[in-house]
């Protein structure tokens, strides 16, 4: 085996300088784990002295410092082996900050000294980590949004064709049938139905680009919420109808609070609000009844509310509907039409107009939703 050669003073000087300077770990043990070499980076990552690291037990520093996988063992296994590991874990200096660190372990060539030691680098990969971290969880978000945006795609045609199949549909009776006027302005009737609901989805369509380009503006103006009210009234009553669910109560309890009913707010972005939380209201409740109003939260905020006797929503999927694309049930075979905008864009518009909204639900019991927009006296 070939013999090491002497190098001269200034190389060792050269050498040291270096070793001092070098980030990484440096940390030289003997057969007995004991410390017999640390660079400058281990000193200040330990914070001790390097007569208290000198000579002190390895596995016994890693362990105090809660690495415990570290053990004699492994370096017996390289002693008698001679190849190098690489092995990863998380410590924690004397900073209390817990890091996590690339150990690399190897065999010191045999000649260089008469007692056999082992060379560990030891690197601080925290942020690598971390960026790996986000990294997974962002492409795991992306394969996400993109199964949900293919699930939308695949109903999008099933919620397009069909309002459109019965306009098509009914317009060609109306035309090629001898109808009594009963019989046209039903089918008129099946045709503005049908209208309103590709019309909405049209409307949430462009919405949701609007929203994702941040190309939405909220136009302020002057607004009678009583009044606001009472149009939603008139639309719950007209949906019930429509859904064949006359037999639902809608009540609305806003306590005729005249002194703030005239506000600054964008009436059509709250009325779309509304909307889509009282028409999921009476899509999702077989029988009870339909509550809903407003209030003075306090000087300057205003808090409106849904409750309705429904199905409810499980605890695990009170977040997930207010995400793009979600349904409660996303199958095409699903009882209930939509695409699974309107709860996300409320949120995105409540946000906008510096507002929120919240759920309380029980499943079979109902739900409860809440919102809050900023209260600005006109």
């Amino acid at each position: 085996m070939t013999k090491y050669r002497k190098i001269s003073k200034q190389t060792i000087e050269e050498l040291e300088f270096i070793i001092s300077n070098i980030p990484d770990l440096i940390i030289r043990i003997n057969s007995q784990s004991k410390i017999t070499f640390i660079n400058a980076a281990s000193v200040i990552f330990f914070n001790k002295e390097p007569d208290m690291l000198i000579g002190q037990d390895l596995s016994k520093l890693f362990r105090d410092s809660g690495m415990t996988h570290l053990e004699h063992d492994l370096f017996a296994k390289i002693f008698k082996t001679r190849e190098a590991e690489i092995i990863e874990g998380d410590i924690q200096p004397h900073s209390g900050t817990l890091r996590s660190v690339e150990i690399r372990i190897l065999p010191e060539p045999l000649d260089i000294s008469e007692e056999q030691h082992l060379i560990m680098l030891i690197r601080d990969v925290t942020l690598r980590k971390e960026a790996e971290r986000k990294l997974f969880l962002a492409k795991q978000k992306a394969e996400e949004s993109d199964m949900l945006k293919s699930a939308f795609l695949a109903n999008m045609s099933h919620e397009i064709r069909t309002p459109l199949n019965a306009i098509v549909g009914f317009s060609q009776i109306i035309m090629d049938e001898d109808l009594t006027r009963e019989e046209q302005e039903q089918f008129f009737g099946y045709i503005r139905q049908n209208s309103d609901q590709l019309l909405s989805l049209v409307n949430d369509i462009i919405d949701l680009s609007k929203l994702e380009s941040n190309q939405l503006i909220i136009r302020e103006s002057v607004a009678n919420l009583n009044q606001i009210m009472d149009e939603m009234k008139s639309l719950a009553e007209n949906e019930k109808k429509n859904r064949e669910k006359e037999h639902l109560l809608v009540y609305l309890d806003n306590a005729e609070i005249e002194e703030v009913s005239l506000i600054l707010v964008d009436h059509f972005r709250l009325k779309q609000i509304l909307t889509n939380l009282l028409v999921n209201a009476i899509k999702f409740t077989p029988k009870g009844y339909i509550q809903f109003g407003y209030r003075l939260k306090d000087n300057d905020t205003l808090l409106f509310f849904v409750r309705d006797t429904g199905i409810g929503i499980p605890e695990n999927k009170k977040e997930e509907v207010f995400h793009y694309f979600h349904q409660l049930d996303n199958s095409l075979n699903r009882a209930n039409t939509g695409t699974g905008l309107g709860l996300a864009i409320c949120k995105r518009l409540l946000e906008i107009m510096k507002g929120n909204i919240w759920i309380q639900s029980e499943p079979s019991k109902g739900t409860s939703f809440f919102f809050t927009i900023p209260y600005q006296k006109a």
